[in-house]
């Protein structure tokens, strides 16, 4: 990965990080260089942005067609009533613009129907992060992913349960080895959501994007990671390779 030289203004901004025994000036200048593209800009893809933006990446590819909706509100925190109507993709674009210097957003307000359409985004990304709430598009994400060979992180949250899991190379289990059988395109949203459940998996994925990017290990590599929020219950369930993967065994 290329390195991103810290001028005196962003060793000030980003002293907290470099302080980090597991990030330094080298971590940093890494996290300053990367592109990371960001699916879905709703309970995940909202508060998920902010972290990425504010770590230092400054190459950010946004997705999502959508528009601001009252009922996002209650999880959606970076969008407020006046954004009502408006597009996510903008809103998000101007809100991390304001908030942050020196970012360079690319957004895409549109439909993800196919895994080229993927490629196109995420041909110069580091790694890719879904925060999508359809299980279709989740899978055409991870096809486009494992076809290229890309890094890719999945958050999910329904009800009062979250989830999370991470593929770094060819040896992981992709989205597609784990949920085959999974077909379902409506959207998780439908079965309700537990605000800060959202909030924990955005800041989860938010941090291994950071671990991997700065050359540290993953923590979901072959692993998921199941959280209950209404006892505080976490699973970490080993994954394997599924050898008759019609996706990334192919």
């Amino acid at each position: 990965m290329e390195f991103s030289y810290l001028n005196d203004k962003d060793l000030l901004f980003f002293s907290k990080h470099i302080l980090l025994p597991s990030i330094g000036i080298e971590g940093q200048q890494r996290l300053n260089a990367a592109e990371v593209s960001i699916f879905g800009l709703g309970g995940l893809g909202n508060l998920l942005s902010t972290y990425i933006a504010s770590s230092g990446i400054r190459k950010i590819n946004i997705i999502d067609f959508d528009i601001v909706e009252e009922t996002n509100l209650q999880r959606q925190i970076n969008f407020s009533t006046g954004d009502i109507g408006l597009s996510k993709a903008d809103v998000i674009e101007t809100y991390l613009i304001n908030k942050f210097s020196s970012l360079d957003i690319k957004k895409y307000k549109k439909k993800i129907e196919s895994s080229d359409e993927v490629k196109a985004i995420i041909a110069n990304s580091n790694i890719v992060l879904d925060g999508t709430d359809n299980f279709l598009v989740r899978k055409i994400i991870n096809r486009a992913c494992v076809e290229d060979n890309k890094k890719l992180i999945v958050g999910a949250v329904e009800g009062y349960t979250a989830q999370l899991m991470t593929m770094v190379s060819s040896e992981s289990p992709c989205y597609e080895c784990i949920y085959e059988d999974l077909i379902d395109s409506t959207s998780c949203s439908d079965a309700g959501v537990l605000a800060p459940l959202v909030g924990m998996i955005s800041s989860m994925m938010a941090l291994e994007c950071i671990n991997i990017l700065t050359g540290n290990n993953s923590s979901f590599d072959k692993k998921l990671l199941v959280i209950n929020g209404l006892n505080f219950s976490v699973d970490s369930i080993s994954t394997k390779k599924n050898q008759k993967c019609k996706v990334c065994n192919n």
